[in-house]
């Protein structure tokens, strides 16, 4: 928790993970724009900080698993 108005987002998209750097800034703009999508605003005041591992490559459809998790840290916040 910080002591700000708002939710901060940290990425944590190794080479070890992801061997590619495009599909490691692929990775990195999904994470971004699910985040931005997401309503995180009713439990503000948050740094969120995501960290990929190698399987999330296997994922098909990786902004429904992003957004599947977000709301479940929702669920945790609130």
């Amino acid at each position: 928790q910080n002591n700000l108005a708002f939710n901060r987002l940290g990425m944590v998209v190794s080479k070890k993970s992801i061997q590619g750097s495009v599909q490691r800034n692929q990775i990195k703009r999904h994470i971004r724009e699910t985040f931005r999508k997401i309503p995180l605003r009713q439990p503000d005041g948050w740094d969120i900080v995501v960290m990929t591992r190698p399987k999330i490559k296997e994922q098909n459809n990786i902004t429904d698993f992003l957004n599947s998790a977000f709301h479940s840290l929702i669920a945790k916040l609130r």
